[in-house]
Parts: structure tokens; C-alpha cells; sequence
């Protein structure tokens, strides 16, 4: 009985377990602790498939990561066969981006649809004015210009291949005349055989032009609901940039943040600064052509050469260049080389006056590249990407520049603190970007944050 009652009292929390029989050797072996029953312990080999699945193989990063390049492969492939039909959301892109920091400053005063309706107000009174008091003037001095260069009559054209055809016949040899007719025979041959091929390509080119008339209403549709578009994105655009925080992981915000604002910060001060220049240097053009036909001098076409003055601005380094030969190649053709080289002069001061105050003051050090690089740069973005790359070039190799200098510090060792700009931008305000504080990585995104008041 005390056996079967020793065998089924259970043993109390407290009481310390029975001491174990000395070894062989006769140590005391160390206490074993009490087994665990089979039914608790886990599936090892289903616990080790699980954990190797998730940690060797996160598959569920890599869906992630495939799903983001899938959206951005399709967005990409829809804006490139958008084509032309993007182009009024471009210009309706950088509108936004030039008048955004009026509209910035005037909300703070005033509702910022308040703010956007006066930025429409006087965009709308300026655009009344250049169409009644510019535009029209520009317009006829243009078509004098093309009048000024006559082209010839049938009657001439046809007086001109007699007197070819008579010098032809005598100066050439006969043995070369044969020559030249049978390959001219062969061209027509040609012509004629491939006559239906013609055919189908005229009917391709009816198509292609019907196709461009669609295009053309697309073109002209855009351009008219671009207001409407512009005013939502410039209303909405405190939530926008919210809305692009909350998108990118909180360990790369303050990059993120860093690297656009580099890129703003150089595009706002390039773009509105050349715009800038731009408005000024063709001002001075239109008034100091004035004042040299005022005293003497008979230079036509004043507000066309003006335009040019100042749309030629854009270009570094070679546009002022190029907005003065038009003027010295009319005043020389119209009036006299005396009156040539007085409009060089004009454009020579107009030059020095835009480099030693205009530049300094307006664009500063926005760019801070050596002209010599900057002609290189010139020539290696007008092959790439016409005109609006050699606009641009100045800007890009900047932007490229600074941010190469912010990606080489974070990769140095030790690394600069994420969100440090390079030096050189402390003292210089974002227009757009800043209006996003960069909130640490284990800030709650979606807290609402106020708009700086710079911006």
C-alpha cells in the first residue's frame, strides 16, 4: 500500500527534487531537469521549413519589389505612347513650378484658393495685354521680315532654266551630255515602275495626316483643360508631397528628401533666373534699338529683334551671341555698317551689363561650373537632345554634380548623417520641396504637418 501511494501522490511546486544516485566514479552527476511530454514540444522539422522560408527567401520583399518595377514599367510605357499629347501637361508642369512660390507666399496671407485665383487673375490680364499690344506688332514685323526675302516668279524660274539649258548645251562636252540623259531617262524609268508604290505610300502619308488632325484636337483638348489641372495641383499640393512621404520607406525619406531638394533648388534658381535675364536683355534690346533709330539710324523689325535677344538668353554662354547677329546683320543690310556696329556696341554693353550686375545678382552661383566643362557640356547635350538639351545642360550637370557629392559622403567612411546637403545650400531656401520635413524613420507618417513658411 505504501508503494502504490508512493507511486501516485503527485509531488508538491515546493518540494525540492529527489537527489540522484551517485555515479561509477562517484561524482554527483548535475540535475536533470523534468522531461517535457511529446505533445508540447514543436514540429522541428516544420518550424525549421517555416523560418528557412521566411528568412533565406523573402519572397514576400521580392513580390514587393516586382509589383513597384511592374507599375513603374507600365507608367512608363503609357507615357511613352502618350507621346505629344503630354506635351500641355509639360508646359502645364512647369507653370505649376514657376508660379508656386507666389502662390506659397500669398497663402499665408489669404485662402490659398484665394491665392491661386489672384496668380489666374493676373496671368490672364497679362495675356490680355501681350495679345492686343505685343503680339500683333510681332506679328507683322515677322511677316515684313519673310516679305523682305522675295522668291521668284514662274516666269523668272522658267527664264532661269532657258538660260541654263543654253549654257548647258554649250559649255558641256556631248559625250558627258549623253551620260547626264540616260541617267535622267533611268530616273524616270523608275519613277514609272514604281508608280504603285507611290500610290500606297501617298495613301500611308493621307492616313498618317488624318491620324495627325486627331492628334492635333487631342493637343488642342489638353491645352484647354490644363487650368483646370494646374488649379488642383496647385491646391493640392501640400498633400501631395504628404501623400509621396507616406509612399517612400522611412529609412530613405530624408535621402530622398536631400536629393530633391538638391534638384529643386538648382532648377528653381536656374530656370526663373534665366527666365529673368531672359525678360531683361530683350527689354534693353527693344529700348536701345529704339534710341538708335531715334538718332538717325533706320533698324527695322525693333520688337522681333528684341524677342530674339531675349529668347536666345536661354542659352548659356553662346546666346547672347546669337541674339546679336539677327540685329547686326539687318542693321548692315538695311542702313549702313556705321549702323552695324553701333547695334554691336549696344549688344556688347547689353552683355556686360548682364555679366557683371544682372548674372551675380539673379543667378549667383546657382550653377558654379567652369565655362570651359560648361561648352563641352553644351556640345555633348545639343547632339543628345537638340535645343531644349543645350537649355537644359547647364542644370543637369549641376544637379548631376551635387548629387554625386551627397551619394560619395554617404558611402564614405565614416558616412555623413543622412539628409546632410552639401555645402553651399544651408543659406539657400527651397521654393516647393521644403514644404516635407524630413521626420525620422520611427516618426508616424501620416501625422498631418504644417507647410513651412518659406516655401
Amino acid at each position: 500500500m505504501d508503494v502504490m501511494n508512493a507511486e501516485t501522490e503527485p509531488i508538491q511546486p515546493d518540494q525540492p527534487p529527489p537527489p540522484t544516485p551517485p555515479s561509477a566514479a562517484g561524482g554527483a552527476s548535475p540535475a536533470v531537469p523534468p522531461a517535457v511530454s511529446a505533445a508540447s514540444q514543436p514540429d522541428l522539422s516544420e518550424r525549421s521549413v517555416s523560418e528557412t522560408f521566411r528568412s533565406d527567401i523573402p519572397w514576400r520583399r521580392l513580390l514587393r519589389w516586382g509589383m513597384v518595377a511592374a507599375a513603374l514599367y507600365m507608367i512608363a510605357t503609357l507615357l511613352v505612347q502618350a507621346g505629344n499629347a503630354l506635351t500641355p501637361f509639360i508646359f502645364g508642369v512647369v507653370i505649376a513650378y514657376l508660379v508656386l512660390p507666389i502662390v506659397n507666399r500669398l497663402s499665408i496671407l489669404m485662402p490659398r484658393w484665394g491665392a491661386i485665383g489672384l496668380v489666374y487673375l493676373v496671368g490672364i490680364a497679362l495675356t490680355v495685354l501681350s495679345m492686343t499690344f505685343l503680339i500683333p506688332p510681332l506679328l507683322e514685323q515677322t511677316r515684313n521680315a519673310f516679305v523682305q526675302i522675295r522668291l521668284p516668279s514662274l516666269l523668272e524660274l522658267e527664264a532661269q532654266a532657258l538660260a541654263f539649258f543654253e549654257l548647258y548645251s554649250q559649255y558641256i562636252p556631248p559625250e558627258f551630255q549623253r551620260e547626264i540623259e540616260t541617267t535622267l531617262n533611268n530616273v524616270l524609268n523608275s519613277i514609272q515602275n514604281n508608280l504603285t508604290s507611290l500610290v500606297q505610300q501617298g495613301g500611308g502619308f493621307l492616313f498618317t495626316q488624318v491620324q495627325q488632325v486627331f492628334n492635333t484636337l487631342a493637343f488642342l483638348l489638353g491645352f484647354i483643360i490644363i487650368p483646370f489641372w494646374l488649379f488642383y495641383v496647385l491646391y493640392d499640393q501640400q498633400a501631395g508631397l504628404d501623400g509621396l512621404n507616406r509612399l517612400i520607406h522611412p529609412a530613405a525619406r530624408k535621402d530622398f528628401w536631400a536629393i530633391l531638394t538638391i534638384t529643386d533648388r538648382i532648377f528653381s534658381n536656374y530656370i526663373r533666373g534665366q527666365l529673368l535675364l531672359g525678360f531683361v536683355v530683350g527689354l534693353a534690346s527693344f529700348v536701345g534699338l529704339t534710341i538708335l533709330n531715334m538718332f538717325g539710324f533706320n533698324i527695322p523689325y525693333t520688337l522681333l529683334l528684341a524677342v530674339i535677344a531675349g529668347f536666345t538668353e536661354l542659352i548659356p554662354l553662346v546666346g547672347p551671341v546669337l541674339g546679336a547677329i539677327p540685329a547686326i546683320l539687318v542693321a548692315l543690310l538695311t542702313d549702313s555698317p556705321t549702323a552695324a556696329l553701333a547695334v554691336l556696341a549696344l549688344y556688347v554693353a547689353i552683355q556686360q551689363l548682364e555679366a557683371h550686375l544682372l548674372i551675380p545678382r539673379i543667378i549667383g552661383e546657382s550653377v558654379g561650373i567652369h565655362p570651359a566643362v560648361l561648352m563641352v557640356v553644351l556640345v555633348i547635350a545639343g547632339q543628345s537632345a537638340g535645343l531644349l538639351g543645350v537649355i537644359l545642360a547647364a542644370p543637369l550637370a549641376a544637379v548631376a554634380r551635387d548629387i554625386f557629392r551627397y551619394i560619395y559622403g554617404r558611402l564614405g567612411d565614416p558616412p555623413l548623417p543622412a539628409g546632410q546637403l552639401p555645402a553651399g545650400y544651408e543659406d539657400q531656401p527651397s521654393a516647393t520641396v521644403l514644404m516635407v520635413e524630413m521626420v525620422p524613420a520611427n516618426a508616424d507618417p501620416d501625422a498631418p504637418r504644417q507647410a513651412s513658411p518659406e516655401a
